[in-house]
């Protein structure tokens, strides 16, 4: 807090003594939340305990107007975290080494930084921004991006066409002697056009990628880190030797798969599954994963693909959204297409090509709004095969969140459910997570009541089924019925509190996705309350 309290001194300092001639306008804006949630079964196993917890988030925006036409802007977040997580009354000297305590101090996180300049001839933004976003939200999952980004605004009939251009590093693999050529990198072109009752839009994309997995590398890299992160408690790099002498304090036959993972570049590779193949007294330690000789066995995976692999891959989305009297329609469609190329000698070339999309109309009928859609995420349940066809592998969607449970990330489930099969946002982009890959085809209804001008209730009722699921044995679709209730309540006009009751009457899907037999163990009817207070200034 002393760091936050300092920042706005010195900001505030810098604005009232800077040269009339340079003069700098200062304004800050942002939000506390704080929010309640408990998860009646985080995993849907029949022993887990009731989930009940707060957490809090400070965010700050600050924009430095230097001449009408030229501003910087930061933001940071702080203070993010379950509440008396990461600070603690206990004294730190008294608790075992690893044990996270009193690091407040550490607690801030500047996210953005970047300059905005109205030039003649269009806006021109450079820095770390917002990125990820188009459209609707649909397929949306912003996040702070590295970008230089140009707009140009045009004048057309009876509204406003925006043209823009983006350039995005989304990682930066080529400072160092270690790698050239092998940065992932994104350019987008886009046209938007708003007029009075609508705005449409389309953009093209071209995803760049040098260094990347696919899913089934994913998943074989997770089985892989989930052996020295639940039997040695060591980092990947530590174990490698990357970071000190790990190698030396560890038994003779983890050193060797140190050194194995050291030659991978600190991923597990190629060299880690020949070590792990070779030395059957490593996996007997007890790991999680079972090694065998199927397609899917993370050893084959990456002995026959290698740890990574290229990708160019180009998004095409189109997206309206309209309202008309009292009806209103939005819809996105996301479609991906491109080639993934792999380095191993004998790996084939994949195809990737998958899409998303969503239609959803709406009627005004005096206090009551009704809504009622469709929405179909792409699945790809098949790591082995040679296309990789799995939208939200690409593009989760989490800004979208339609409903709490199935496709929120807010309570933590998204990574738990059925005992981590996860809901359809997973861990998010790119990552291993079975439901998020598997996609889904989703029928909602909903209706929201203004009860009074600052007081409101929505109901929304989804049914869902996951798109693919694996063929044979007794693996289910069907992954039940959401019910939402949402109480909103704006107590002034910068302080607003809201309740959401959320229920899944859960399918068997949850009960079989894991090995393809029912497991008695997984109760999917699961409810999460949350409640959130938000102050912004």
């Amino acid at each position: 807090m002393k760091k936050i309290i300092l920042l706005v001194v010195l900001f505030s300092f810098m604005a009232e003594f800077v040269p009339p001639a340079m003069a700098i306008e200062v304004d800050f804006s942002g939000s506390l939340q704080v929010e309640g949630i408990l998860n009646s079964s985080e995993r849907m196993l029949n022993e887990d305990s009731t989930s009940d917890f707060r957490q809090m988030r400070l965010r700050v925006q600050t924009e430095f107007t230097i001449t009408d036409d030229l501003k910087l802007v930061t933001r940071f977040d702080a203070l993010e975290k379950v509440l008396s997580s990461k600070d603690s009354a206990f004294d730190i000297a008294n608790q075992p080494t690893g044990w996270d305590y009193n690091t407040d101090q550490n607690n801030i996180d500047f996210d953005r930084a970047y300059l905005s300049w109205k030039s003649p001839v269009g806006l021109l933004e450079v820095g770390r921004m917002a990125g990820v976003t188009w459209g609707t939200t649909f397929c949306d999952d912003e996040s702070d991006t590295d970008r230089i980004k140009y707009i140009l605004p045009v004048s057309l009939g009876q509204g406003k066409l925006y043209i823009g251009l983006v350039a995005e590093k989304v990682t930066e693999n080529d400072k160092g002697p270690e790698m050239s050529d092998a940065d992932n990198d994104k350019y987008y072109l886009n046209a938007t056009y708003v007029t009075k009752n609508y705005r449409t839009g389309l953009v093209w994309s071209l995803y760049n990628f040098k260094k990347f997995q696919d899913p089934g590398q994913s998943f074989a890299t997770k089985a892989f880190s989930d052996i020295y992160k639940d039997q040695m408690a060591y980092s990947p790099m530590e174990l490698a030797g990357a970071v000190g002498d790990y190698k030396g304090k560890l038994p003779g036959h983890l050193g060797g798969f140190g050194a194995a993972v050291a030659a991978d570049g600190g991923v597990p590779g190629v060299n880690a599954a020949a070590y792990l193949k070779n030395n059957p007294d490593f996996v007997s330690l007890g790991a999680p994963v079972a090694f065998g000789g199927s397609a899917n066995d993370p050893m084959n995976v990456l002995a026959t693909r290698g740890a990574t692999m290229e990708a160019k891959v180009f998004l095409l989305s189109p997206y309206f959204v309209g309202k008309f009297g009292d009806f209103s329609i939005s819809s996105e469609l996301a479609y991906v297409f491109g080639t993934a190329e792999y380095d191993t000698l004998g790996a084939e070339d994949r195809d990737l090509k998958t899409y998303a999309f969503f239609i959803e109309g709406g009627y005004d009928l005096g206090p009551f709004t009704f809504q009622l859609g469709f929405a179909n995420s792409k699945g790809d349940a098949d790591y082995t095969d040679d296309k990789i066809e799995s939208m939200g592998y690409v593009s989760p969607g989490v800004d979208w969140k339609k409903l709490l449970i199935l496709h929120d990330d807010v309570t933590g489930m998204n990574t738990t459910l059925a005992n981590g099969i996860g809901n359809h946002v997973g861990a998010g982009f790119a990552t291993p997570s079975t439901a998020m890959l598997d996609g889904y085809k989703l029928f909602y209804a909903g209706v929201d009541y203004a009860v009074t001008d600052t007081i409101s209730l929505g109901f929304i009722a989804g049914m869902s089924k996951a798109d693919e699921v694996p063929t044979g044995l007794q693996y289910d679709d069907d992954q039940g019925v959401e019910y939402d209730a949402t109480f909103t309540w704006n107590l002034t006009k910068n302080l607003q509190y809201k309740a959401v009751a959320a229920y899944l009457d859960g399918g068997d899907y949850w009960k079989t996705r894991q090995a393809g037999t029912v497991n008695p163990n997984i109760d999917p009817d699961i409810y999460t309350l949350y409640h959130k207070l938000t102050l912004t200034f």
